[in-house]
């Protein structure tokens, strides 16, 4: 996987297709996190899934690894938004 720049913020974001097979941009550092069907956190699997769960936690405590969508980082996600 390549990475490229967002084209409002210059950070680097690479894409993951998903099973709704959609391109969505991600941030390319991999995140921890515990799977919780109320949790406030999105995670982007490399499988394409994206999860309910909570984000960033300590790694003994972690269900597995994904990646955060770049719209919940970026400071002009409205943008790009339809």
């Amino acid at each position: 996987m390549g990475y490229i720049k967002c084209r409002s913020c210059g950070e680097k974001i690479m894409f993951i297709r998903t099973k709704a097979g959609k391109s969505m941009p991600v941030n390319p550092a991999f995140v921890s996190f515990k799977n919780n069907p109320d949790g406030k956190d999105r995670i982007v699997l490399p499988s394409g899934n994206v999860i309910a769960c909570d984000a960033n936690v300590d790694a003994k405590e972690a269900d597995g690894y994904g990646y955060i969508s770049h719209f919940a980082t970026c400071p002009n996600a409205s943008r790009h938004r339809k």
